[in-house]
């Protein structure tokens, strides 16, 4: 693999221009001294973002076949389960431990978890939700040495992207029974901004040459569709189920123009399908599971920075109820997960992301609002087999308000 050593040997003697575009065209997976120290969302499109509220981050990231309908953007038939208007947002930030080869560095990242309404009408529902897709924001800095006929200069190196992809979804369900169906058409949109910026120390050999810092930055808009349809299910009096399936376009990414040339790359997008079910196994305790498989194995995108795989997901959870505190009833929760992640570097193992979760939910206002909380530590990758190694903690709050 290509260093950045012998990157910019190859590019001394050119303009600062020239070194400027071409760096930025390289990609991190082709620079060694930043790839140890790169977080998985620097990897292909990013880092997949379930699109969940707080009681399904809490349950094993969940979110399907949960009775009484759910605020997580997942299944849009669990809208029809609202007996009454809803709406509730859901903050989730993030605190990531980066380990690398010359040792670890923190970091962190903020998002919004999901942002969903849902309206009954007799027996339809409508909604509108808000949710992430894939999260790109990473940054990355790191010492080099230009060696070129002029001599030799050190340089620290700074590396930023900042944005992803999100999805505005309409969505229409109807109550048939104990069954209940749903369709929901997405709006796929994001962008995302590269920045660069390298600085120059004076020549190490003691030549008076000098390089002034080169920096720029380049933006990227994205653009695409998607179409979701879902079914869920009472079965009994204690058995719920769910099931969706995910259709979705090709991701148009059309970077602005440089030199009056406009760049449009394609990203085929996956099919996915995920079912889920819980059961009441008593008065106090719910217990639920869910999956689900994702084809992102042909999402390369005619790129040979990285290699995208399919992905399979899992995760089981509880609910303790009955627990009382300060008078109020505060359900218990508890979950594991393990997903695959789609990106990664080629010749490297696909990464995986395993987590433990819990938390807990509280009812106010004569549960006309409700409060969840969830706390998720995991990690993802190995640096040994997949070249990239994180740690993290994730904390989710929702808020949800409910219309009698």
């Amino acid at each position: 693999m290509t260093t950045m050593r012998d990157v910019t040997r190859e590019l001394a003697g050119r303009s600062r221009a020239s070194v400027l575009w071409l760096t930025l065209a390289l990609g991190l997976v082709a620079a060694m001294p930043a790839a140890a120290q790169t977080p998985v969302t620097a990897l292909g499109l990013g880092v997949p973002v379930p699109s969940i509220d707080a009681r399904a981050a809490a349950l094993g990231g969940t979110g399907l076949g949960l009775p009484d309908g759910s605020l997580s953007a997942r299944n849009p038939a669990d809208i029809a389960l609202f007996e009454q208007p809803v709406v509730g947002i859901t903050y989730a930030p993030e605190e990531v431990s980066v380990k690398g080869a010359d040792g670890s560095l923190s970091t962190g990242r903020s998002r919004l978890g999901v942002l969903r309404g849902a309206v009954p009408i007799g027996d339809w529902a409508v909604g509108l939700a808000v949710a992430p897709e894939l999260d790109q924001d990473w940054q990355v800095s790191f010492s080099d040495t230009l060696v070129s006929e002029g001599g030799t200069f050190p340089f620290e190196e700074q590396r930023t992207h900042d944005g992803g992809v999100s999805s505005v979804n309409l969505t229409a369900a109807r109550r048939l029974g104990r069954l209940s169906l749903g369709a929901e058409y997405s709006i796929i949109t994001g962008r995302l901004q590269q920045r660069f910026r390298r600085i120059f120390e004076g020549d190490i050999a003691g030549e008076t040459g000098t390089i002034g810092p080169a920096a720029g930055n380049g933006n990227w808009e994205y653009s695409g569709s998607r179409f979701r349809f879902g079914a869920s299910a009472t079965l009994t009096g204690r058995i719920s189920v769910g099931a969706d399936l995910s259709i979705q376009k090709a991701l148009t990414a059309t970077r602005d123009s440089i030199d009056g040339v406009t760049r449009t790359r394609k990203f085929d997008m996956p099919v996915g399908v995920e079912v889920g079910a819980s059961a009441r196994v008593s008065e106090r305790l719910l217990v639920t599971g869910a999956g689900g498989w994702t084809g992102w194995e042909g999402a390369e995108g005619a790129s040979d920075n990285f290699v995208a795989s399919n992905v399979t997901w899992m995760g089981i959870g509880a609910e303790l109820t009955g627990t009382r505190l300060l008078g109020a009833q505060v359900p218990l929760r508890f979950g594991l997960r393990r997903t695959d992640l789609p990106f990664h570097v080629p010749g490297a193992e696909q990464m995986s992301e395993k987590a433990v979760t819990l938390g807990l939910g509280v009812r106010v206002a004569e549960d006309k609002a409700r409060v969840d909380l969830a706390f998720e530590l995991g990690s993802r990758g190995d640096l040994a087999a997949s070249g990239v190694e994180e740690s993290f903690q994730r904390f989710s709050i929702s808020l949800s308000l409910l219309q009698n």
